[in-house]
């Protein structure tokens, strides 16, 4: 996530390690801290055929597409050993080296193979960039995710969907939230952005958040109240959400009966098992086009990613 930077150095590689985020297992206060996020597996995703070992003679060095002005000689010599011998980034019975020459519709192999120069010219070991591209491959995955009737931010007939998971007590979604906001504003009505709600168990008033923030979508006010929500994380007692419906515009009649009902409860609890569903582990979690943002390709940027959906 853009809260934090981090390098692709040799140990860091699981993806978890350099995004800060609130955990379901360890959600604490926003006085304290709290540890990384595990990204959805690929539990279900079907595996590629192992390529063949490439002879030497055969070991194709060219990698068109590929920035590798960065790598040493060595480096370069790691970089196309790595790529002739994983396998295609879009489950093709063939190598990433083989991807790049002969598939120019596989754009994945190319994002992968980028991945690799990357890691390599920050100092990351073979072995640990093999160990790595597991999960780097499955973050391109498009996964299926329900936003039908979810807050949307921006043109709703945008052609890239960001869709966010996110606790109201979690610090890191309450930083993550305007620059999200920011980023679909810079893409004029070609992104929009989508709010999923995962409160996290350990978050006492994250639910009860989530339920007023659902009661003021019901008024087409979702967006105000979630970022009162998100300004004020440690005073969201039940006076103070009233207050942020106030604040916020809201017809108090309204947002009295349907708060105190529960009438977002059932989206409430779809979107956490959804979230549960695609192995969330932490908030906030990010989607592009169904592909979960890390900070490992694409500049490790929401923008990143959402320009390379635009280029798909």
């Amino acid at each position: 996530m853009n809260a934090s930077k981090c390098t692709l150095a040799p140990l860091l590689f699981v993806l978890a390690a350099c995004s800060p985020a609130c955990t379901a297992e360890q959600a604490v206060s926003p006085e304290t801290g709290e540890s990384g996020q595990k990204p959805p597996s690929a539990a279900s995703s079907p595996e590629a055929d192992p390529p063949s070992q490439a002879p030497p003679s055969e070991m194709i060095e060219e990698a068109k597409g590929v920035d590798l002005t960065k790598l040493t000689d060595p480096q370069k010599t790691s970089f196309f050993q790595i790529i002739n011998t994983e396998p295609s980034a879009c489950g093709k019975p063939h190598s990433l080296a083989v991807s790049l020459r002969d598939d120019d519709a596989c754009r994945d192999s190319l994002s992968v193979s980028q991945f690799v120069s990357d890691a390599l010219a920050s100092g990351a070991s073979p072995s640990d960039i093999k160990g790595a591209l597991g999960e780097v491959v499955d973050s391109l995955r498009v996964r299926e995710i329900d936003v039908e009737g979810r807050p949307v931010y921006g043109n709703e007939r945008a052609p890239v969907t960001v869709v966010v998971f996110a606790d109201f007590e979690c610090p890191h979604c309450a930083l993550e939230f305007p620059v999200l906001k920011q980023t679909i504003d810079q893409y004029r009505g070609r992104a929009k952005l989508v709010f999923k709600q995962f409160p996290l168990s350990g978050h006492l008033r994250a639910k009860p958040a989530a339920l007023a923030t659902s009661a003021a979508h019901a008024q087409g006010k979702f967006w105000e109240m979630a970022e009162l929500c998100f300004a004020n994380q440690l005073s969201l007692e039940e006076d103070d959400l009233r207050a942020y419906a106030k604040q916020a515009g809201l017809n108090m009649a309204k947002f009295e009966s349907d708060y105190t009902s529960g009438v977002g409860a059932k989206l409430v609890e779809a979107d956490r098992a959804d979230g549960e569903k695609l192995e969330i582990s932490g908030t906030p979690a990010v989607f592009v086009n169904g592909r979960y943002q890390n900070q490992f390709l694409f500049g490790g940027t929401v923008a990143g990613w959402i320009d390379d959906a635009l280029r798909r």
